[in-house]
């Protein structure tokens, strides 16, 4: 895969350097928080829904394939389920809500909800691959990560997220990883913000926010972090918003700008 390169902070004597950041047309930018699914990661398959094993885990079981139309439905009947549990501290925690979710699946699809079948699509949800990377998701956040640049998650989705990101051999790269069912509050809610800012120890304005969402750029941009819609598909229609067409063209934003080291003042300012 081709590597993007961005300036390295050059090191002279003196005392120990402190987090690096970018001084460009953004101002001074300590940090990178990025949205996961439509910004980094796409779903295997093209769909997030069902899940990549829905229908042969289902045929497997014995019952007939549904058709789209049917499976859209009975996705939706069990969306008010994931709705009213968004709180999941454990993989385990989140089993427990995808079984109470796919219980009404599959009543809505046969009026038939077998517990091995229930919890067979409940297991697959949680613990297999169901997503990959965007082709430029590695290099960007390798060259960031070369140049000093801190990373971090902030998203809505459950416990299972981090598992995703050790699959696709991107979780090193993260610090913060929040994740909106672990910390009880969703984008675009302030508070879930709030709380990566305070794992960084940065302030909003340190901080560059790339969402695929309009509504969570604007949040975090009232925040005052430098926000930018990431629009893959040309679909955006905004125009109060910057808008990046994916992630080459952060990195070119980012990458012109002289990266030198956060300094301290005499009184720990």
């Amino acid at each position: 895969m081709e590597r993007l390169h961005l300036p390295k902070t050059q090191r002279t004597s003196g005392p120990p350097m402190t987090p690096t950041t970018v001084s460009d047309e953004l101002g001074r930018v300590a940090a990178v928080f990025f949205d996961s699914g439509g910004t980094l990661a796409r779903p295997l398959g093209g769909d997030w829904w069902p899940k990549p094993r829905f229908a042969e885990l289902i045929g497997d079981a014995g019952l007939p394939i549904p058709d789209d139309e049917h499976t859209r439905a009975a996705l939706e009947a069990g969306s008010g389920h994931l709705a009213r549990h968004q709180e999941m501290a454990t993989f385990d925690d989140e089993v427990d809500v995808y079984i109470g979710f796919y219980r009404i699946v599959l009543r809505a699809l046969y009026d038939y909800a077998p517990d091995s079948l229930v919890r067979a699509l409940a297991e697959a949800s949680v613990f297999e691959l169901d997503q990959q990377p965007y082709e430029d998701t590695l290099p960007v956040l390798q060259a960031l990560a070369d140049s000093g640049i801190r990373l971090g998650i902030v998203s809505n989705a459950g416990p299972s997220l981090e598992l995703r990101y050790r699959d696709m051999g991107l979780r090193r790269f993260f610090d913060p990883f929040v994740i909106s069912a672990m910390v009880a509050s969703e984008k675009p809610a302030t508070r879930i913000y709030e709380i990566a800012l305070e794992r960084a120890a940065l302030e909003p304005g340190d901080v560059v926010f790339v969402d695929d969402v309009a509504e969570n750029v604007r949040a975090a941009a009232g925040l005052g972090m430098r926000a930018y819609l990431i629009d893959r598909e040309g679909l955006a229609d905004v125009s109060e918003l910057p808008v990046l067409p994916d992630l080459r063209e952060l990195a070119v934003i980012i990458g012109g700008a002289r990266i030198a080291p956060t300094t301290v003042d005499d009184h720990g300012g």
